[in-house]
């Protein structure tokens, strides 16, 4: 009975880290990221104007999207499509990351939350 238990405990062992693996990154929404964006933002078609915003990432339906929201009133003010890319270590400080466009205007990339393990990447496509 002993060598079935530690059998068991072993397969156990080696099965768990690759059904961990399979699941996706990130399957709920994440917390919210309140940051303060210092110069015109562009996020997907809409560009935002310097202020405060919440950013976060929500499964709807079955897509996630990055949602950003007025910290003054709750209002939804843009909304892309988003993918969570696994990061190796927990993140420390909550920020978003952009590129620069042709016509000067920066454009979100992704965001990346404190205590999550995933950046979330604007898809561009």
């Amino acid at each position: 009975m002993n060598i079935i238990a530690v059998v068991c405990g072993v397969l156990a062992t080696v099965a768990l880290p690759a059904l961990a693996s399979a699941q996706p990154p990130h399957a709920v929404n994440s917390p919210k990221a309140e940051l303060q964006v210092t110069e015109p933002l562009a996020v997907g078609s809409e560009t935002l104007k310097p202020g405060e915003y919440k950013f976060q990432c929500k499964r709807i339906g079955e897509q996630e999207f990055l949602v950003v929201t007025s910290a003054d009133d709750g209002r939804e003010v843009a909304r892309v499509p988003c993918r969570p890319e696994e990061l190796q270590k927990k993140i420390e400080l909550s920020e978003f990351r952009s590129v620069p466009r042709p016509d000067g205007i920066h454009a979100l990339t992704s965001l990346r939350i404190k205590g999550e393990t995933v950046a979330h990447r604007v898809v561009t496509n």
